[in-house]
């Protein structure tokens, strides 16, 4: 008998990424083309609750916007009419006065929510993020 004097072969334990890669890139791709799909809001009608009442520490400035979309600055006992540049400059001059300043947005349940939009970008805009929306607390 003939015996051949040679080298074992090691075993190489290595694992196989390509197909993995592969995949992550399809799943990238799906996401990608999905995720603008996923933005697009679906007409819901959403249930009747009771609202919570916000923890406010300072007396926050209250924005009032009435059904015609006019703009109202109550300060104390006073209701300014104000329109939404002179909303975004007074805010300025606010929020730069007082950093930590929170506004309340009261609107009428009939306001085009487009007004409510527009007078939020507003006020962010200048740097205030503590922003909320008044309701009445009791579902209709």
């Amino acid at each position: 008998m003939i015996y051949r004097l040679s080298k074992k072969k090691k075993l190489k334990a290595e694992i196989n990424v390509v197909p993995y890669i592969d995949v992550m890139l399809v799943l990238l791709i799906i996401f990608m083309v999905l995720s603008p799909l996923l933005i697009q809001g679906v007409e819901v009608n959403l249930p009747n609750t009771d609202t919570t009442k916000m923890s406010i520490q300072n007396e926050p400035l209250v924005i009032s916007i009435d059904v015609s979309g006019n703009y109202y600055l109550n300060v104390g006992e006073e209701t300014l009419p104000i329109s939404l540049e002179e909303l975004k400059r007074k805010s300025s001059v606010i929020f730069e006065a007082n950093p930590e300043i929170e506004i309340v947005f009261q609107s009428d349940k009939g306001v085009i929510f487009d007004s409510v939009a527009k007078a939020m970008a507003a006020v962010q805009s200048v740097g205030i993020s503590k922003i909320g929306i008044v309701t009445t607390g009791y579902a209709d």
